[in-house]
C-alpha cells in the first residue's frame, strides 16, 4: 500500500472554493426555487383525484427526495466548512439560510403527510403497488400515520416556522455560548485560556491527578459563573418542546424519541432493564480502578483517566495501515472501501488551532460521498474514532444507492456500522498485543467507551426525564438541575464517587438538540444493537453480505424488524440485550482477572 500521509480532507472536489463556490450557490438557488415549485405542485396535486392524482403524487415524491438529498448535502458541507475553521464568519449566514431551507422542506413534508393520510384505502393500496414506490413504502407508511396524528396543517407550519428563531435558534445560541467559554489552565508553566473541550480533556485524561484536579476546579468555577444563563437556555428548549407535546396531546415524554428511532417503548424499557442487571459489574470495575490508583477521595475526574498507558504513540500512517488491515480481516471489500476513503482525502485529522471540537461524519448524498472530521493526537482512542467514523461513511456508502426516503434511518440505527467497525479494530489490537501493560490500557479504553453507553448515557437519560417532568410545572433553577444530576449520579455510583460533575448538563450538547428528543439514549440503543450484530456476524463466512443487507434495510425497518429479520431474535426480550452486553462483560472480567495481583 502506498504511503498515505495527507491529514487534510478535500472539500474542493465537491464544491470548489467552498463558501464562495458557484456550484454551492447554484445548489442553494436550485433548492430555493425547487422548494417553491414543490409547494405549488402540492396544492395542484391536492385539487386532483384518482389516477391523475396518483401520477402527480409519484412525480412529487421523486422530486421531494432530490430536494431532501440536496438539503442534506448543502447543510453538511456548511458544517464541514465551519468545523475546519471556526473563525470563518462567512459561513454563519449560509447556515442560517440552510435552516430556512430545512424549515420549508419540513413544511412540505407536513403537507405530504396529510396528503397521504387523506388518500382512500383503494388509492393508497394502488400507490403501494407501484414498483418505484416499493423501496420507500415503509417511509410513506410512517408519513401517512403521522398525517393522521398531526395538528391542523397551518398549526404545524406555524410550529415549524417559529422553530427557526425558537428552539433551533436557542440551540445555535447555546453552541455559540459554549464555544466562547474559556477556562484558565496552567499549561507549560503559564496560564492559558482554553476551550471547554480542551479543559475537559485535561480533567479526564491527564496522567497526573493534580493536573486533572486543577482542570476540574477551573471548569467548576467557570460553570458556576455561567450556570444561570445556561439553565435559562435549557429551560426554554425544554419548554418549547413540552408546549408542542401538549398541543399534540402527547402524554408520553418518550413518544417522539421512539418515533425518531423506530423503536417501541417496550423494547427501550427492556434494554434499560438488561443494563440495570449489570450495575454491580460496572461498580466492580470502578472500585478496582480506585484501588489501583490508591485514591482516597475519588472524584468524577478519576473515572475515565487511564491507570495503564500505551507507551508508544501511533503515527497517523500506522493508524491508516492498522484500520485498513483490520477491515480487510472482515472482508476485502470493506478494506478496499477504507483504503479508497484515505486515498481520496475524505478524512480531516490535522491537529491545529481554530478547529471545532469532537468528530463527525458528513454525508453528501448527491455526490455519493462522505467526509470525516476529527483531531488526531497519535493515540489509540483516535484510531478507534477514525474506525468509528469510517463505519458511518460505509453506512452512507450503502444507503447512497437507495432512494432518499429509504436513506432516513433513526439515530440509534445510525450507530450500527460505526460501532461494528470500532469493535473490529479495538478487539484486534487487544488480541495482538503481547504486553500486559498495553493490553490493560486497551481494555481500559474499550471498557471506558462501553461504560459511556451503558453507564453515563442511561444515567443522563434518567436525569433528563426527571428534568422534563419538573419543567412541566415550572422553570428549573441551575441549583435544582445540579441536584437532579447529583441524584442520578449517586444512584449509579452508589457512594463510590465523592465529588460529582454536577455541571455536566452545561457541556453535554445533546441536551440542547432542537431536532432530536432525548438525544443521548439512541447512542446506547445503537451501541448494544451493533454489539449484538457484531457477536453474530464477526466470524460468519458471509458476514459482510448479511451486514450490507441489514444496513441497506436500516432506512425501511424498525429496530424490532431488523433484529428479527437479520439476527433471528426478539428485541423486546432481555435475552438479546443481555447477549449484546457480553463483549463489555468479558472485557471487564478480563481486566479484573489481570489486575488481581497488581
Amino acid at each position: 500500500m502506498e504511503q498515505i500521509m495527507n491529514q487534510n480532507w478535500d472539500l474542493a472536489s465537491l464544491y470548489p472554493d467552498e463558501t464562495m463556490s458557484n456550484k454551492l450557490l447554484e445548489l442553494r438557488a436550485e433548492l430555493d426555487m425547487t422548494i417553491e415549485t414543490l409547494s405549488e405542485n402540492l396544492k395542484q396535486l391536492n385539487r386532483s383525484s384518482g389516477i391523475i392524482k396518483l401520477s402527480k403524487l409519484v412525480k412529487f415524491i421523486q422530486r421531494t427526495q432530490y430536494v431532501q438529498n440536496g438539503s442534506e448535502e448543502f447543510d453538511d458541507l456548511l458544517i464541514c466548512i465551519y468545523a475546519q475553521n471556526t473563525n470563518n464568519t462567512e459561513v454563519i449566514g449560509l447556515l442560517d439560510h440552510s435552516a430556512v431551507i430545512k424549515s420549508k422542506l419540513q413544511s412540505i413534508q407536513l403537507e405530504l403527510n396529510l396528503t397521504l393520510a387523506n388518500l382512500s384505502e383503494d388509492l393508497w393500496a394502488e400507490l403501494l403497488r407501484l414498483s418505484e414506490v416499493d423501496p420507500i413504502a415503509f417511509y410513506l407508511l410512517e408519513c401517512r400515520q403521522k398525517g393522521k396524528e398531526q395538528l391542523p396543517l397551518e398549526m404545524e407550519r406555524l410550529i415549524s416556522s417559529l422553530s427557526i428563531n425558537g428552539i433551533k435558534g436557542l440551540e445555535q445560541h447555546y453552541e455559540q455560548m459554549l464555544t466562547k467559554i474559556r477556562i484558565p489552565l496552567k499549561m507549560d508553566g503559564e496560564i492559558k485560556e482554553v476551550s471547554i473541550g480542551q479543559a475537559l480533556n485535561e480533567a479526564i485524561y491527564a496522567k497526573n491527578r493534580l493536573v486533572r484536579q486543577d482542570a476540574a476546579l477551573a471548569i467548576k468555577h467557570i460553570c458556576e459563573k455561567n450556570a444561570d444563563l445556561f439553565a435559562s437556555v435549557l429551560n426554554r428548549i425544554a419548554g418549547f418542546r413540552l408546549t408542542i407535546y401538549e398541543q399534540r396531546g402527547w402524554d408520553n415524554l418518550l413518544k417522539e424519541l421512539c418515533l425518531q428511532n423506530r423503536i417501541m417503548d417496550e423494547t427501550l424499557q427492556t434494554m434499560l432493564t438488561s443494563i440495570n442487571k449489570h450495575k454491580e459489574l460496572i461498580k466492580s470495575y470502578i472500585q478496582r480502578k480506585i484501588e489501583l490508583g490508591q485514591i482516597k477521595n475519588p472524584s468524577w475526574f478519576d473515572l475515565e483517566s487511564p491507570h495503564f498507558t500505551v507507551a508508544v504513540k501511533v503515527p497517523y500512517q500506522d493508524a491508516v495501515t492498522l484500520i485498513i488491515e483490520q477491515f480487510e480481516t472482515f472482508s476485502d471489500s470493506l478494506g478496499k472501501f477504507a483504503e479508497e476513503a484515505f486515498e481520496a482525502d475524505w478524512i480531516e485529522t490535522e491537529n491545529r488551532p481554530s478547529k471545532a471540537e469532537g468528530g463527525f461524519c458528513a454525508s453528501f448524498p448527491l455526490s455519493k460521498q462522505s467526509r470525516i472530521f476529527l483531531t488526531y493526537r497519535e493515540n489509540y482512542q483516535d484510531v478507534i474514532t477514525i474506525a468509528h467514523e469510517l463505519g458511518h461513511a460505509y453506512h452512507n456508502y450503502i444507503l447512497h444507492k437507495e432512494p432518499a426516503f429509504a436513506q432516513q434511518k433513526g439515530t440509534s440505527l445510525a450507530e450500527t456500522a460505526s460501532t461494528f467497525m470500532e469493535n473490529l479494530v479495538v478487539d484486534a489490537v487487544i488480541k495482538q498485543t503481547t504486553s500486559k501493560e498495553e493490553k490493560l490500557a486497551l481494555l481500559e479504553m474499550k471498557i471506558s467507551n462501553g461504560l459511556k453507553y451503558v453507564g453515563t448515557i442511561p444515567n443522563m437519560f434518567k436525569f433528563e426525564q426527571e428534568f422534563y417532568e419538573k419543567r412541566k410545572a415550572n422553570v428549573v433553577t441551575a441549583e435544582e438541575i445540579n441536584t437532579l444530576i447529583s441524584k442520578a449520579e449517586n444512584e449509579l455510583y452508589d457512594g463510590l464517587i465523592e465529588d460529582l460533575a454536577v455541571h455536566k448538563w452545561m457541556y453535554i450538547s445533546h441536551f440542547y438538540n432542537a431536532e432530536k428528543a432525548f438525544y443521548n439514549i439512541p447512542y446506547t440503543i445503537g451501541y448494544l444493537f451493533s454489539n449484538g450484530i457484531y457477536e453474530r456476524l464477526k466470524n460468519s463466512e458471509n458476514g459482510v453480505e448479511q451486514l450490507n443487507e441489514l444496513l441497506r434495510s436500516s432506512g425501511r425497518m424498525t429496530v424490532e424488524q431488523l433484529a428479527e429479520r437479520y439476527l433471528g431474535v426478539d428485541a423486546t426480550k432481555t435475552t438479546f440485550w443481555d447477549r449484546s452486553l457480553q463483549p463489555l462483560r468479558e472485557a471487564i472480567e478480563e481486566y479484573l482477572y489481570l489486575t488481581e495481583d497488581i
